[in-house]
């Protein structure tokens, strides 16, 4: 036993003495020459270094200067590899610490791999600086990361255990180009926690929190701040890059809020945007903008879309499956204001309120809007709408109108879409300061429409002219499938060219009457209306003018009103006429005309559309 205690009290300082030596030619200037000879046999592959740094103060750390690093097919290059072991479990290494490695992940070279290293193999930290990772289509530059709790298990790469945090001054991806992009995450039982990921792009910060895991990333936050996308050029840009996303991952965020949003490009122009939003879903399936569980709000100096201006827009809105809800909509717009809030589907549309003041609108300012809107739904409700103040413009040629200072109020109204809109409830009053209709002038046009369930009643039509006035009121029944109608009509001194400028009626008069008349029948179609027309109507002509062809009597001249034969040249004569009276008996009009001399009126509308004048 004397033996076998001095044999081993011998081997043990043995060991002791070849450490002390090695420890101490560290420190010479063989340090670099030992550490081939010595260590780099001990390790897979073949591991140089153009100096070897080691001091006793840290008997544990070595810093390799230049390591190169060769391994089959592989070849790893760094500036400086430090290693330090740990001492309270050796051989585990404490941490290591790699500058200037540059990693090409492009599939020009062999893939690297880390199969060399034991499955054993645990590293406490791992730190990174001014790393350079090149891969398909996208670049990383001057990355720094710090990984703790890394172990080389099975994974080719091995696997971090504890938190890790990447910083890159530079990424491309795309020809898209991200500046100072931070990472902080922990792995999850199923992913990844990503406590804040941030960078900039176009002058713009971007922040999140969130998970991810395979085939999904879910956002809890993500903060969008200053973006500026200057034009077209960069959208596409942003929307090929974006193309590139996995089409297998769905994202999904809690909060999005996007601040100072700028944008000018071909058919968007946005300024100072402010918009936040919960619940967002973006999945490869479904488009961008459906989202059936919307949260929304925004304002903004402008936004200018489809040709137009909205100054100050305020909203608030969300979705809840097919229907958007909007809580709440206000804007100045074409030098007026508008203000809206109500339920939108494709059954229906719910408005509670709409209200319009000081706008100037026409045709053709509405059209592009019109045409962007989804499909008209069949069923429009509206309980308060509130038009003040308010001008229509159809400035064409052929058909010249100007409305002004229209206020129109309606309460409680339904409107439905069959062959054309139809008021079935609800009561709606329209008037205006004036009006030019295709050059007749009106003076404060005045419109009252009450309808219950079906049952429209034209309550009273009032039309100022500048010496006359007419009024009107009817009833139409839409609960009947023959849609029955009434008509009542009452005028004084009634500009006659009122019927060719308005209706486009071959009626070549000047002048003014007097009329009264009342008229009932169908309006299902058009053989209903003709073979159901019944009523009576009597005229007083006052001061008549016709546009006739010289050579010809009264009978032939109006009849030829009618004929689609070509306009023969006309001239002005006084009409002869002072009272014309008509009847419609299912359809079948007679009348007569009286002054100087009489003519009679035979139209059974049924059969013909010319009546016989003789």
């Amino acid at each position: 036993m004397r033996i076998l205690a001095k044999l081993f009290a011998s081997f043990f300082i043995l060991c002791v003495t070849a450490l002390l030596v090695l420890a101490v030619l560290f420190h010479t200037r063989y340090s670099t020459a030992l550490f081939h000879h010595v260590v780099s046999p001990l390790l897979p592959g073949d591991l140089s270094a153009k100096q070897v740094v080691y001091h006793w103060r840290q008997p544990l750390s070595l810093i390799l200067t230049k390591p190169n690093y060769h391994v089959g097919p592989q070849h790893w290059q760094a500036d400086r590899l430090r290693v330090q072991l740990d001492a309270t479990r050796l051989p585990h290494i404490h941490w290591l610490r790699i500058d200037g490695l540059s990693i090409d992940l492009t599939g020009r070279t062999p893939p690297p791999s880390l199969e060399m290293l034991p499955a054993s193999l645990q590293i406490g930290r791992i730190l990174f600086n001014d790393l350079n990772l090149i891969g398909r289509d996208w670049q990383a530059h001057q990355v720094s990361a710090q990984l703790d709790k890394w172990q080389k298990g099975d994974s080719p790469w091995g696997s971090v255990r504890g938190r890790a945090q990447w910083e890159a001054k530079q990424i491309d991806w795309h020809d898209l180009t991200v500046s100072d992009a931070l990472l902080d995450a922990q792995p999850s039982p199923k992913g990844w926690q990503l406590n804040g990921v941030s960078f900039e792009w176009q002058r713009a910060a971007f922040s999140a929190q969130g998970q991810w895991q395979p085939g999904a990333l879910a956002l809890s936050q993500l903060t969008i701040s200053n973006a500026i996308v200057d034009s077209e050029q960069t959208q596409q840009r942003l929307r090929e890059a974006l193309s590139h996303w996995p089409s297998n991952t769905q994202v999904t965020i809690d909060r999005a809020d996007v601040r100072q949003l700028s944008a000018e490009t071909d058919h968007l122009s946005v300024n100072a945007l402010t918009f936040s939003a919960e619940q967002l879903a973006f999945t490869p399936q479904s488009p961008w903008w459906h989202q059936p569980q919307l949260r929304a709000s925004f304002n903004a100096d402008y936004i200018r879309w489809q040709g137009q201006t909205w100054e100050q827009p305020l909203g608030e809105l969300e979705r809840r499956g097919d229907t958007w809800i909007v809580n709440q909509f206000t804007s100045q717009w074409h030098e007026g204001f508008i203000a809206l809030s109500g339920q939108f589907s494709p059954q229906v549309w719910q408005i509670d309120r709409l209200r319009a003041n000081g706008l100037t609108l026409s045709r053709e300012r509405l059209r592009p809007l019109i045409g962007a809107l989804p499909d008209w739904p069949p069923h429009i409700v509206i309980t308060d709408l509130s038009l003040k103040h308010n001008e229509w413009l159809a400035l064409s040629p052929g058909f010249p109108i100007k409305v002004d200072g229209i206020d129109i109020d309606g309460r409680d109204l339904r409107l439905r879409h069959d062959t054309q809109w139809q008021l079935h409830h609800g009561t709606l009053t329209a008037s205006a300061s004036y009006a030019s209709i295709n050059q007749q002038w009106l003076a404060e046009p005045y419109l009252r429409v009450e309808a219950s369930d079906g049952l429209v009643n034209l309550r009273q039509l009032l039309l100022g002219f500048s010496d006359g006035q007419l009024a009107a009121s009817g009833q139409w029944n839409y609960n009947t499938p023959s849609l029955p109608w009434s008509f009542q009509i009452d005028g004084l001194h009634v500009p006659l060219s009122l019927y060719q400028s308005w209706f486009d009626w071959p009626l070549p008069l000047s002048g003014f009457h007097d009329l009264q008349g009342q008229w009932s029948g169908l309006a299902s179609d058009t053989e209903s209306f003709n073979v159901g027309l019944n009523g009576t109507l009597a005229v007083t002509l006052l001061n008549g003018h016709a546009d006739v062809t010289p050579d010809k009597g009264w009978p032939e001249r109006m009849s030829g009103w009618f004929q689609k034969a070509p306009t023969q040249q006309r001239q002005s004569r006084s009409f002869p006429f002072e009272q014309l009276s008509l009847k419609a008996d299912r359809g079948h009009i007679t009348g007569i005309l009286q002054g100087d001399t009489s003519v009679s009126i035979d139209w059974p509308i049924y059969q013909t559309a010319t009546p016989s004048v003789r």
